[in-house]
């Protein structure tokens, strides 16, 4: 009976050390490990919602425009979407043609935004996602009066303390990837015309 207390007493030792070296493990992992960025994600994804149902506050198309524009200009990154959605043709396209392109595209960018967008429309944050391949991923719900309610995801990329939209996926389908197809048919029917093209998105933007 007697030498088992020693043996009980260097079980309590070691399982004192044990939970001891647990701890300050499980210590030093939450000290050491990076500040998740949903927060920051958060406030900039309603910074975009606020912006964009804020489109339509006067009743003015043009003014609506302007809005849409300078959403664009400080949340999105519309030359890297547009280098994107050219593919190969970017490389091959003239340093005007590029430009032409660019200004088409965002033309296109604000006519299907706002076409998306009317009075009423409401964007709730609901959170991020898994990121894809370094890209940060967030969801938005947008409710339209008359329409079903649809989940946007947003895919933004780290630009300083802040982030930058380089596509946008609405129920699943990527906005820059359908782009692409499209402008790659386009492209391919015209001779790799890119005249042919700047002319098909600027209709797009029109109509």
């Amino acid at each position: 009976i007697k030498t088992d207390v020693p043996m009980r007493n260097a079980m309590r030792v070691f399982l004192a050390a044990f939970a001891f070296a647990i701890a300050a493990l499980t210590t030093n992992a939450l000290q050491s490990a990076p500040a998740q960025p949903d927060e920051t994600v958060r406030r900039f994804v309603e910074q975009v919602n606020d912006a964009s149902m804020s489109f339509f506050s006067s009743g003015s198309e043009q003014d609506a425009q302007e809005k849409c524009r300078e959403l664009l200009s400080w949340a999105f990154d519309v030359p890297a979407m547009g280098e994107y959605t050219l593919g190969k043709a970017w490389a091959r396209a003239s340093e005007e043609e590029r430009k032409e392109f660019l200004q088409a595209f965002e033309d296109q960018i604000v006519a299907e935004y706002l076409r998306r967008m009317k009075a009423g429309t409401t964007m709730t944050f609901i959170g991020t996602r898994s990121p894809v391949g370094g890209d940060l991923l967030a969801a938005s719900r947008v409710a339209v009066p008359g329409k079903a309610e649809q989940t946007w995801i947003w895919r933004m990329r780290p630009e300083g303390e802040t982030w930058r939209i380089i596509d946008v996926s609405v129920d699943g389908r990527s906005a820059i990837l359908d782009e692409r197809q499209t402008y790659a048919e386009v492209l391919k029917a015209n001779k790799d015309d890119m005249k042919a093209l700047i002319a098909y998105v600027r209709s797009r933007a029109d109509n």
